[in-house]
């Protein structure tokens, strides 16, 4: 991979953690989230793959695990929902 290539895939990676992390602190809201769970990201072993786990907030058990694209999708229905109802 060429510098550039690299400094891009980088770039992307750095945004769509942010994405990710704005995404889980507004559905972590009590009106979106079931009571008594959260969502948190996790990074695979290696390093490179996210993912999305539910974890139970008293346990810290791990209740389910989702891939990014479709908490990203979640987020973006939910807000047109509620942009329908203004």
């Amino acid at each position: 991979m060429s510098a550039p290539v690299a400094a891009d895939a980088a770039q992307e990676s750095v945004a769509l953690t942010r994405q990710l992390v704005a995404a889980i602190r507004w559905l972590n809201q009590p009106e979106f989230l079931e009571r008594g769970r959260e969502l948190k990201l996790r990074r695979g072993a290696a390093g490179k793959r996210l993912t999305v786990e539910v974890v139970d907030r008293e346990t810290g058990e791990i209740l389910d695990e989702l891939p990014p694209e479709a908490v990203l999708r979640m987020m973006a229905e939910l807000e047109k929902e509620r942009e329908g109802e203004l």
